[in-house]
């Protein structure tokens, strides 16, 4: 090979760069222009996605930055330390290299890139060529400038030449303060602090002449007003006022009329006042009026920043909370998933759902639910670590986006500050509310982007929910449960969406039904009651029973319509069937939601009423998972559910606690307080009566059994499967029970053979909730009496 060829095709090629680099920068109108169009000819050369040319932290012109927020920040700290990496709307974190642009003092060219991938040599010589050219061009078009300049000025002398330094030196000023102003206005610096700094700012390079800022104010139907004066006597207010009410469209009146000089502000294209200068009738020079437009753009910018700050803010933020809405923490959520490709740290999402809120809402009204909502979100704050991304989706659930190198562990460190934050109990409207959080974790793998990331978590909090309702889950507060995402977590989620999507339609549809299980007298075996359950014959997955569907029904805008339907059902053949059986009473159950419910006693007079049916007959199954919520919310529900003629039994009120036999659920003072007329021993109590430990359950429920005795409770026994259970309980004291072994679900049309049936021997009969008792209310004094001796 010729090595003169070789050294003749390179000279070529640098040659041919020479020219092109050149004539891209020859042909620009203005020294701006010729940064800026250094920055494109660097990004071509090298295949840079952010290319800057910056002078500290101020951005002369650059490619790759994006419209609206110049990353000015990490651009400086760059610069400052020679290199390094800095975040980019739209593109994450970028590594780059600085570039010395010759003959400029601290003009520095920023090339970075996202792959990471550094720049080779060559490419860097071709950024250091670029930005000695660029060097060049500015100098000699410096000269130029000065050049023409001096022979224009000519003749004209000394003097001449020192007012025109003076007005070289005031655009200097002018622009180093719209460098600062630009600056404040980057920092998000308080919108009245800019408005008085534009005022001084344009007072001070004007002579220290009076200068007044008026603008539009919005809520006086636009009036004009002054919102900043300086100077020393300030202009008055009406010849302000008319200054600006004399300009046409976006002009700059200079005065020498015998009024001031003013120049327009604007926000999108709308004029909404004006900068004022007091000139006492002299006309402003170029300078002066170049000042004076050029501040008055500056107010422009900074009212249009702060209108498009809040618009953004709005769009982006959720108002009640303070927090980023859904939107935005997707966006994070995308960018922090790319951002975990290229430096190696993982990303992980917590999904919050709060327990016990929908109670709070029901109970104390949305203005208390409200106030519930900011709590939990300052304190989710305070469990955020620098880099912890948290955002309100909705409703009362939250999400965190987690990032670090083992972000399943980073994950669940913060999920259990999260939980041991929101168990301390809140103070709204003078109460101790108590809430808690069930939360779903799922971790990124790859191929998964931000939506199904979410919905993975969620997935995974609806199993942590559904954990958290597990019998013996009842205490002073709700349990904070957290639960990681897994495949079968997804697959359970699918088929639950599924459900709900079709819950609603399923109402109109009318595709639930009712079945009745009897309730029995264990002293002769008579059906003296029936128990409504609810079934639903979904059209692709047949027969479900209630816990298939009822955790996804509770959340469902369905639901208050289907326990409507239930409770209206439900009375309607009680009340035929009481045409052959007086006594026969009708229990249906209520969930949390229904129990603390303000529409609830509505609801259940107009079922009673509806149906014709005495309200003594209908018993309300009130779920022992109420007592989480305040005592005396629940006090005054049940008290309202109870004034209608109702009867009240509390649910599952005793089970089977860690020692087997043991009790274990709510405290039996919650019985000093509680409007109830009855309770039902929990089916897990009564399998425990002829297992291993029978002796303790037996005991138990033998105590419960004398207590309700004692304070007129009927106590029902429930999942009463065997024989030796029955024998049993009928020793213990239980009247009643219901279980397999005493009758299975019937449908309404086998209800009435079902009151004909019996299976037990004679035991003496105690009070039960067959026939309807007068209830005898209980001093006080003698219940704290009884409870304490009971134990």
């Amino acid at each position: 090979m010729d090595v003169s060829e070789v050294v003749a095709g390179r000279l070529e090629q640098a040659g041919d760069l020479l020219e092109h680099v050149l004539a891209e920068l020859s042909g620009a109108g203005g020294e701006r222009e010729v940064l800026t169009r250094a920055a494109a000819v660097v990004a071509d050369l090298v295949d840079a996605d952010v290319v800057a040319v910056c002078e500290g932290g101020h951005v002369h012109g650059g490619v790759g930055l994006g419209q609206r927020f110049l990353p000015e920040r990490g651009l400086a700290r760059v610069v400052r330390d020679g290199g390094g990496t800095f975040a980019v709307p739209g593109l994450g974190r970028v590594r780059a290299v600085v570039v010395e642009v010759p003959d400029l003092a601290g003009v520095r060219v920023v090339v970075g890139r996202v792959d990471d991938v550094p720049v080779a040599p060559a490419h860097l010589r071709a950024v250091q060529l670029v930005a000695r050219l660029v060097g060049l061009v500015v100098l000699a078009r410096h000269g130029s400038e000065r050049e023409r300049r001096l022979r224009r000025q000519g003749a004209r002398g000394a003097a001449e030449r020192d007012r025109l330094q003076q007005a070289l030196a005031q655009r200097e000023q002018v622009l180093t303060t719209s460098v600062r102003f630009q600056r404040a206005v980057a920092g998000r610096r308080p919108l009245p602090e800019l408005l008085l700094r534009i005022a001084t700012s344009s007072s001070d390079l004007l002579g220290a002449r009076p200068v007044s800022l008026v603008l539009a104010d919005p809520r006086s139907q636009m009036r004009m007003r002054v919102v900043a004066a300086v100077g020393d006597p300030p202009i008055a207010p009406d010849r302000a006022l008319a200054a600006a009410g004399g300009l046409e469209g976006f002009g700059v009146v200079v005065g020498g009329d015998g009024g001031p000089a003013a120049a327009a502000v604007h926000i999108n294209g709308r004029v909404v006042g004006a900068l004022v200068v007091e000139t006492d009738g002299e006309v402003l020079d170029a300078v002066g009026a170049t000042v004076l437009r050029a501040f008055a753009e500056h107010a422009s910018t900074a009212l249009s920043h702060a209108d498009t700050v809040r618009v953004v803010e709005a769009a982006s933020t959720d108002p009640l909370t303070n927090l980023p809405n859904r939107a935005t923490l997707l966006r994070h959520l995308e960018v922090a998933l790319r951002a975990s490709a290229g430096d190696g740290m993982g990303a992980a999402v917590l999904f919050v759902d709060l327990d016990g809120f929908k109670a709070v809402n029901d109970s104390l009204g949305h203005a208390a639910g409200d106030e519930v909502l900011g709590r939990v979100a300052r304190r989710l704050r305070r469990c955020l670590r620098g880099d912890d991304f948290a955002a309100r989706l909705g409703g009362d659930e939250f999400a965190v986006v987690v990032r670090g190198h083992e972000p399943e562990r980073a994950a669940r460190r913060l999920a259990e500050r999260v939980c041991a934050e929101l168990a301390s109990p809140v103070q709204v409207h003078g109460r101790a509310v108590r809430v808690g959080a069930s939360i779903g974790l799922a971790v990124a793998t790859a191929g998964v982007g931000a939506a199904e990331l979410l919905r993975r978590a969620d997935s995974a909090m609806y199993r942590a929910k559904a954990q958290g309702r597990a019998p013996g889950a009842v205490g002073d507060a709700p349990p904070g449960v957290v639960v990681v995402f897994e495949p079968d977590v997804h697959e359970a989620d699918v088929l639950r969406r599924q459900l709900e999507s079709d819950l609603q339609r399923a109402v109109a549809e009318q595709e639930f039904e009712l079945v009745y299980q009897p309730l029995v007298r264990l002293s002769d075996g008579a059906v003296v009651g029936v128990e409504a359950l609810l079934r639903w014959r979904h059209r692709t997955r047949g027969l479900l029973e209630p816990g298939a569907f009822l955790g996804g029904a509770e959340r469902s805008p369905a639901v208050d319509s289907l326990w409507r339907w239930v409770l209206r059902t439900a009375c309607a053949r009680a009340a035929q069937w009481r045409l052959e059986a007086p006594q026969l009473s009708l229990t249906v159950n209520l969930s949390v939601q229904h129990a603390l419910s303000r529409s609830g006693p509505r609801d259940v007079l107009g079922a009673l009423t509806e149906a014709g049916l005495e309200p003594g007959a209908l018993v309300l199954d009130v779920p022992a998972q109420v007592l989480a919520a305040d005592p005396d919310v629940v006090a005054a529900r049940l008290a309202q559910l109870r004034a209608t003629g109702a009867r009240l039994v509390l649910d599952d009120f005793a089970a089977v606690g860690p020692a087997a036999g043991g009790l274990a659920g709510p405290s039996l003072a919650a019985l000093r307080w509680l409007p109830v007329d009855g309770l039902k021993l929990d089916r897990s109590l009564v399998a425990e009566l002829d297992g291993p430990e029978g002796a303790r359950a037996a005991a138990s429920v033998r105590t419960l059994c004398e207590l309700g005795a004692a304070l007129d409770l009927g106590v029902v026994a429930e999942g009463v499967e065997r024989t030796e259970q029955v024998r049993l309980l009928q020793e213990a004291g239980c009247s009643l029970a219901q279980g397999l072994l005493l009758g299975s679900p019937r449908t309404a049309t086998e209800v009435p053979a079902a009151l004909r049936e019996g299976a037990a021997g004679p035991v003496p009969q105690l009070p039960d909730l067959a026939v309807p008792v007068p209830v005898q209310v209980v001093p006080p004094r003698d219940v704290r009496r009884l409870l304490g001796r009971s134990g």
